[in-house]
């Protein structure tokens, strides 16, 4: 049996979609910390970072959702 060697490429829309679930599980990761946070300064850059990544993942689904159309058109 011969194992066939296969191009695979990425290209921005794969990018950017992988990029916004890394960014998704980062979220959720927070947020089980946050659970745990005993002290009110953890808490609140806890809250600051998941602030940071929530807008971080909207302006990568903008860019996911333009790309997407661009490979429509």
């Amino acid at each position: 049996m011969k194992l066939e060697k296969r191009e695979i490429t990425l290209n921005e829309s794969d990018s950017l979609k992988e990029a916004f679930y890394i960014e998704k599980l980062l979220l959720c990761e927070y947020v089980e910390t946050l659970e745990k946070a005993e002290r009110k300064d953890v808490r609140a850059e806890l809250l600051r970072l998941m602030q940071e990544t929530g807008e971080d993942m909207c302006l990568l689904l903008d860019l996911w959702n333009k790309s997407m159309q661009e490979q429509v058109q």
